[in-house]
């Protein structure tokens, strides 16, 4: 008697096999609202996402590559149609259908096995949801292999009826994808136009020693050169941090980004004539005394902003050994020289952005600093 998966009712095996296409699904659906937030983001900041855990497993860089789409649709669109197929033909079981998705199933896990090896060698990352989806494929795979009719070969009605859902679902999608990606570009040309309109002022007059991201030693040697005025508390300045860790994951080998203090704290800053961000000066000398440690560190306040306090701050001081430091005259004298290099661009608010001797205040959408990053390395 042959096995089936999906034609003797609700038993354990196709309980499972239902449960994992609809994890597939909705890993999918998560994935293709991520692509568009951040291809296409509708705010500043947009595209952070829940798979955002480091810069080996993150979600940007395979949304970033030439792999993450199909003429614009997003692969991950093609990965939810393929778990609906498998969930609809659970309830409308037949032996045609199970071989159609057998024959499906092992396609499909083939083609995750080559993602994850590309992810894993040209990428040099791993999106953790994009992994999950690989892992419920082998899962299904598995399923239809040792539990269903075992085929190579879908059968001709139920891959035709699928074909045409297909084809008329991408169509949708292409549709939205071209409406979506005019907009944008209109937007992005815009912004190029405005950044390249503005003055160059020049870098700062010396580099910071606190560098959140480096492909080059010497730091004027790098393509792209982004020099970040910041607050610790300031909540922009939170978000264009996390701009800058997706952006150097797409622009890796191309780009240097250096941090620059400019606390807005009296108790540092003589620029600042009221105490607006109380714990900005104690936050950025502690970053000052580790510098070996900075980008940790730097993550790590932004990561509690919501909850900085004296003492938190001075928690995370014990923990990398810089309680002494905190009380040395050096460690402000540091802080003050970098406040310095402000008074070159009249700095009025945090965050303020120096890219390639150009000014922007505030911050602008990540495709919108992606597009002046792109025409920049035109050049």
């Amino acid at each position: 008697m042959k096995q089936k998966l999906t034609l003797n009712g609700l038993t354990p095996m196709n309980a499972l096999n239902i449960l994992v296409a609809i994890v597939m699904a909705s890993v999918c659906l998560y994935l293709t609202i991520h692509y568009f937030e951040v291809r296409f983001p509708s705010s500043i900041g947009g595209g952070s996402s829940l798979c955002d855990l480091s810069s080996f497993f993150n979600c940007d860089a395979a949304t970033h590559s030439s792999v993450s789409n199909l003429f614009g649709i997003p692969i991950s669109f093609f990965g939810m149609i393929t778990s609906l197929v498998f969930l609809f033909s659970t309830f409308l079981p037949s032996e045609e259908q199970e071989k159609t998705c057998s024959a499906l199933s092992k396609y499909n896990f083939i083609g995750c096995v080559v993602l994850f090896f590309y992810s894993l060698i040209v990428l040099g990352s791993l999106c953790p949801f994009c992994s999950l989806y690989y892992v419920l494929s082998g899962v299904m795979f598995w399923l239809y292999w040792k539990k269903g009719i075992n085929s190579w070969l879908p059968t001709l009605k139920p891959t035709a009826l699928w074909l045409g859902i297909f084809l008329l679902l991408n169509a949708f999608m292409y549709n939205h994808v071209q409406n979506r990606s005019k907009k944008s570009s209109s937007l992005n040309q815009q912004t190029v136009t405005q950044f390249k309109a503005l003055e160059n002022i020049g870098d700062p007059d010396i580099d910071s020693s606190f560098r959140i991201f480096s492909s080059t030693t010497n730091f004027k040697d790098a393509p792209i050169r982004v020099s970040i005025f910041s607050d610790f508390q300031c909540p922009f300045c939170k978000i264009v941090a996390n701009q800058m860790h997706a952006l150097e994951r797409q622009f890796v080998g191309k780009i240097n980004i250096q941090y620059f203090f400019y606390p807005l704290d009296n108790a540092c800053n003589p620029n600042v004539k009221k105490g607006f961000h109380q714990f900005a000066c104690h936050a950025a000398m502690l970053a000052a005394c580790v510098p070996d440690n900075f980008k940790e560190v730097h993550d790590a306040i932004f990561a509690n902003q919501e909850s900085l306090s004296f003492p938190m701050l001075n928690s995370l001081a014990e923990q990398f050994s810089a309680s002494k430091c905190l009380e040395e005259q050096a460690s402000k004298d540091q802080v003050m020289d970098l406040i310095n290099q402000g008074s070159k661009y009249n700095l009025r608010s945090t965050p303020t952005l120096i890219i390639n001797g150009r000014k922007i205040e505030g911050s602008i959408t990540n495709t919108q600093f992606s597009a002046i990053f792109k025409e920049l390395l035109k050049k």
